[in-house]
């Protein structure tokens, strides 16, 4: 526990590729899970989270629109 809350969040995505990154520092100070959603080559897929808040995008992702879901501790915003 870090004394902060919890915060879920679902952004739509356009024109992702694999390996592309997502900086969330804005809305959390540590994201726990991240999935992406919806893609044309999976209808579900964890992501990678590296450092606290930056999640990398999942492999087989060309220049696709998908949603990501995103779980973690609430950020200064």
């Amino acid at each position: 526990m870090n004394g902060e809350s919890d915060r879920c969040a679902l952004y739509a995505l356009r024109d992702v590729t694999a390996n592309d990154t997502v900086d969330l520092a804005q809305e959390f100070t540590v994201v726990k899970r991240a999935v992406i959603m919806g893609t044309t080559i999976a209808a579900a897929v964890s992501a990678s989270v590296t450092v606290p808040t930056i999640v990398t995008i999942p492999a087989g992702a060309s220049r696709d629109a998908a949603y990501l879901l995103v779980y973690g501790a609430a950020g200064p915003g």
